[in-house]
């Protein structure tokens, strides 16, 4: 059960059209080796899956692509260097297609932490975008809220980057049915230290859960103050956790209410 709480798969899903250049040179330069010192720090099993995302034709040959979970830090390092800015036409992209693809195309272990990190400069088609050639909804059918409900169904948890003002609105919105947070940043490196910020949030909270679960198989019946008590961490920290737990099927009775 401890070896399941500590496996964290976290998927990047990222924009690579032209305008993204500069983000993929700095995450080529500083992205696994953040993962790497950051996992280290927190004690975790990580996988890492990439998924790349452009647009439908006319406006690019590449809707999206993706490169499955790997332990291996070295082969994800290679694929984010293999990651090349290209295409795009019209503002808006292929946001939902890539988003789906991580959740139905990613192999997520059953009782990982799920972790879903998207990066972007545009909006998806179909949310009122200047210049959208497919304003009236994206070919692939999919909409802010059927992407949400595909990962709340696969249990993921969405962080959201955008690089410009223009994602603000549905970035913000994907990430917050999620359970997710958004962040806004127009430098490449702001960006980076943005998705550090994001996992540093997620792995205290796993650390967290270590020490409820481990407090939890003591008790002989479930009571969240006396949890509280015991890790001297308000009441509603302690359920949040019990809620975490549970929804990774790592512990199998309800949370009382106080």
């Amino acid at each position: 059960m401890d070896a399941e709480l500590n496996q964290v798969d976290l998927a990047f899903v990222v924009d690579t059209t032209g305008s993204m250049g500069p983000l993929i040179r700095a995450a080529r330069q500083q992205m696994v080796d953040m993962l790497r010192q950051l996992a280290s720090a927190a004690d975790i099993r990580l996988q890492l899956g990439i998924v790349e995302y452009r647009d439908h034709p006319p406006q690019a040959k590449i809707v999206y692509r993706v490169y499955p979970f790997t332990a291996d830090l070295a082969q994800a390092q290679q694929t984010i260097e293999s990651l090349q800015a290209d295409e795009g036409g019209d503002a808006p992209e292929a946001v939902l297609d890539g988003i789906v693809a991580a959740c139905r195309e990613l192999s997520w272990r059953p009782h990982a932490l799920r972790l879903l990190i998207l990066v972007g400069d545009a909006p998806p088609h179909g949310v009122g975008s200047a210049g959208d050639s497919f304003a009236a909804g994206c070919p692939c059918g999919e909409t802010v809220l059927s992407v949400t409900r595909h990962a709340e169904e696969g249990r993921i948890t969405i962080h959201a980057l955008g690089l410009t003002s223009d994602t603000n609105a549905s970035f913000g919105e994907i990430s917050t049915l999620t359970g997710g947070r958004f962040f806004e940043s127009k430098q490449a490196q702001k960006a980076i230290e943005h998705i550090a910020e994001l996992l540093q949030m997620e792995f205290a909270a796993l650390e967290l859960d270590r020490q409820v679960l481990a407090q939890y198989h003591d008790l002989s019946e479930l009571d969240v103050e006396a949890l509280a008590q015991r890790l001297d961490v308000p009441y509603h920290v302690a359920s949040n956790s019990l809620l975490r737990l549970l929804s990774r099927d790592l512990i199998e009775v309800p949370v009382l209410e106080a």
